[in-house]
Parts: structure tokens; sequence; C-alpha cells
């Protein structure tokens, strides 16, 4: 976990944050969204927004994968090679 990218390291120079974070054990910053576990609260890794996640839904957002137009007209460029060389052989095999 990368403490510079969650609430943890200003609670300790931050005497309003340490009040507010004062029932919090040691260690964390926030309470997860998703479970209710100890968490860090920190900046979305890809939305203008900020939230606190456990560490294990934490590396879930951050790996998630979102399928770009980029991809989309990659796969269908690879898609279309492959059916015109096959044709192309097709074509040099029956004449």
């Amino acid at each position: 976990m990368d403490d510079e990218t969650c609430y943890c390291q200003q609670r300790q120079h931050n005497a309003t944050l340490a009040k507010a974070l004062n029932d919090m054990p040691e260690g964390f910053c926030g309470v997860c969204e998703i479970c209710g576990k100890w968490g860090h609260a920190r900046a979305h890794p890809r939305l203008p927004v900020t939230s606190a996640w456990c560490d294990e839904h934490w590396e879930q957002l951050v790996n998630y994968r979102i399928i770009t137009l980029a991809d989309i007209i990659h796969w269908l460029g690879l898609i279309l090679i492959i059916i015109i060389s096959a044709y192309m052989m097709w074509r040099l095999l029956i004449g």
C-alpha cells in the first residue's frame, strides 16, 4: 500500500484530520464503501471522485480493465486481416 496516495500520512501532521479519524485504528483513514472493512480514503484511479476502499477492493479498482474504442478497432482490424489473408490463400489454391 502506497501511503502517499491516501490520508494516512496527513493524519500525523493535521490535527483536525487526526481528530476526525480518532475512532479509526492506526494505519487506516477510511471505511471501505463496498464491504465496510477498514481501508484508505483516496482518489479513484480513473474518476474525479475521492472515497474509501479496503486494499482488496482498491486492487480491483486499479486492475479493472475498461474496453475502449481503440481496443474494438484493434480486434476488428485483426479479424479483417485474417479474413482477407484466408480469402487470398483460398483464391490461390483454387486457381
